[in-house]
């Protein structure tokens, strides 16, 4: 029917972008867990991979990647790219991993960094004069973080926070650049974004107010 919501594509895990049998991904994944059992330093399941000597450097830099494309592609800023131009702008950004409740926006901070929340679930807030939390919005995937502070000279105008354990790409601003100024297509949707996000700020804090 019309009216139904079409599922979202289920994310693609790194897995299935390498060259090896779901029976390697397991037993990669069953080294992780007895590291963390154990309390040695956590690793990604790439990383046990190959030290496990299942795969090499190089394809798993491929892996990577690619399913950075796939996630960037997802991204309603950079959706409009083609292949070709995923693959370059994904060579900006890196992988990062964060528990559940971490902070890692901090408002005033400098921090001239944008974020792509991949899986998980994130919490927008500020505080007013008397230091209690006023909460903006839920960030869901696969949505931009830290937009704001582009043409705020990295100064952070919110803070954000992990809900869940999250999968996010991070890429600093000055190698995204070329996109947000001179690629129209990304730069409109950049300040559809950006213009998204302050009116729901702005709604958000007035409600309080009121």
């Amino acid at each position: 029917m019309a009216d139904e919501k079409q599922e979202k594509p289920r994310p693609r895990l790194l897995g299935d972008y390498l060259p090896c049998s779901p029976g390697s991904i397991r037993l990669a994944m069953q080294k992780k867990r007895d590291d963390k059992l154990h309390g040695k330093p956590q690793k990604r399941i790439g990383e046990l991979l190959i030290e496990l000597d299942i795969i090499e450097d190089e394809q798993l830099t491929n892996a990577l990647r690619q399913q950075r494309a796939d996630r960037l592609g997802q991204c309603s800023v950079f959706h409009s790219l083609n292949r070709a131009e995923l693959s370059a702008i994904g060579n900006q950004f890196s992988e990062l991993s964060l528990p559940s409740d971490k902070q890692f926006i901090f408002e005033g901070e400098n921090d001239p960094t944008l974020y792509v929340l991949v899986s998980g679930k994130l919490e927008v807030f500020t505080k007013n004069d008397d230091g209690d939390e006023i909460h903006i919005a839920f960030v869901d995937p696969v949505e931009p973080i830290g937009e704001m502070g582009y043409f705020q000279g990295g100064i952070r105008t919110a803070s954000v926070r992990t809900v869940v354990p999250t999968e996010l790409l991070s890429a600093p601003y000055k190698g995204l650049t070329h996109y947000f100024e001179h690629v129209p297509h990304v730069a409109h949707a950049f300040l559809d974004v950006i213009n998204q996000r302050q009116a729901q700020t702005n709604e958000r804090l007035n409600n309080t107010e009121n």
